[in-house]
């Protein structure tokens, strides 16, 4: 049985990490089944199988990966029914994509969703949650955190992309595939913790609409956070 150790809040049910929606949402394009291991940041003895501290983990008969883009790959190479990342190409253009997002749309997106995850998270996370992100940032959580600033950035960030899907239903084309999870992965962080900095009736809203349509069709309603507040500085 194909078990995914996954970032969780504490809510078990709440999972709202970028890659590991990044794999779930190509576990459920390639039709594979799993079991769900909610992991919370401090529960690091769950996964010190895998030889390193961090989430996605997948396991799958008798083998044990790490890292969102290694996990794609492993998954067309087993499985390769419904290609992810298809042929090298594709593959090099899934990289230029997940490069690109990291700056376009990730960082806007924590400036946005630092505070945010800081009430989800389990108290017994908040001081590990806190010391490691800023030693990261070289700034104090409430110095980062900036929800409007961040949500200028974020469209500025997605326009490029919100031409594209003017053309075509999704990034890949008639169908979703690999950079399209790469990049949904990132807004469902953002939707799951109860933010949302694009709108509906936007060609990006409606793709995101399609994907995550898609994805509650068949493994049902995806859990939301209710954020009462955000951080102040």
């Amino acid at each position: 049985m194909r078990e995914l150790f996954e970032l969780c809040g504490a809510d078990r049910e709440l999972v709202f990490s970028p890659y590991c929606w990044r794999v779930r949402l190509a576990l459920a394009h390639k039709g594979l089944d799993y079991q769900s291991r909610p992991t919370r940041f401090t529960d690091k003895a769950l996964i010190a199988f895998s030889g390193q501290k961090l989430v996605p983990v997948l396991t799958d008969d008798g083998e044990t990966l790490h890292d969102s883009m290694a996990i794609f790959a492993y998954l067309d190479r087993r499985y390769p029914q419904h290609p992810l990342l298809g042929d090298a190409l594709a593959a090099e253009r899934a990289r230029l994509v997940e490069r690109l997002s990291f700056h376009m749309v990730r960082m806007p997106l924590l400036k946005i969703l630092i505070p945010r995850v800081w009430q989800v998270i389990d108290p017994a996370d908040r001081e590990y949650f806190r010391s490691s992100r800023e030693k990261a940032l070289g700034m104090s959580l409430e110095d980062f955190a900036d929800p409007q600033g961040g949500e200028r950035q974020f469209r500025d960030g997605v326009a490029p992309l919100e031409m594209w899907l003017r053309e075509q239903p999704f990034f890949e084309g008639p169908a979703p595939g690999g950079c399209d999870y790469l990049l949904a992965g990132l807004l469902l962080w953002a939707w799951c913790l109860g933010a949302q900095p694009w709108a509906d009736d936007s060609a990006l809203g409606a793709w995101f609409a399609r994907i995550l349509q898609t994805y509650e069709t068949t493994h049902g309603p995806v859990k939301r956070a209710s954020i009462q507040a955000e951080m102040s500085k």
